[in-house]
């Protein structure tokens, strides 16, 4: 009875329903709960994709969002260091379109959508910035395709996150992390 009250008490914390199971992700010493459902894949130098399950057919990658460290941030845009007053973009080519392959990034906007501080755990605060961007097609004609690209960048813990599927729940899930 302790034991389930403790965990629901701890899930309740995490922003995850108590109904849901659920799995902690651990990464540069924090961690955070997700729904058991959700893949976790890591790459080949220890950054980490949360895919949420949804693959749309001609989507860049399965839904979800990366957790990503030094050498993310160091290539985060045109393949040099992460600037916050710009989109996460790390290749120096045309950027495809995260919703549909098929189409381009299209010039950001001179100003994200919004920016400030957003709580990453206790103790902890990143910079958070939201960019509406739009698809084109490779000649340069405008699509009505468009999505929005979500930054939670911590400077001095070295870790940047990047959603572009507006993951439900990952702002409160974030501002629950637990840091060692």
């Amino acid at each position: 009875m302790i034991v389930n009250l403790a965990l629901s008490a701890a899930l309740a914390l995490t922003g995850v329903s108590t109904g849901t199971a659920t799995k902690t992700v651990s990464f540069r010493g924090f961690s955070i709960q997700v729904p058991a459902t959700w893949k976790v894949e890591k790459d080949p130098v220890g950054n980490l994709y949360v895919s949420t399950g949804s693959c749309p057919k001609n989507a860049l990658q399965c839904a979800g969002f990366s957790i990503g460290g030094p050498g993310d941030i160091k290539t985060a845009y045109e393949g040099g260091p992460y600037r916050p007053n710009e989109p996460y973009h790390p290749g120096s080519d045309i950027g495809y379109c995260p919703p549909d392959k098929r189409y381009a990034i299209d010039q950001p906007p001179a100003r994200p959508a919004k920016a400030g501080g957003a709580p990453f755990g206790t103790g902890h605060k990143a910079r958070f910035a939201e960019w509406r961007l739009r698809c084109m097609t490779v000649t340069g004609k405008a699509t009505s395709i468009t999505y929005t690209q979500r930054i939670w960048y911590l400077a001095a813990e070295k870790v940047i996150v990047v959603d572009e599927w507006k993951t439900p729940g990952l702002a409160k899930i974030l501002g629950k992390a637990v840091w060692r």
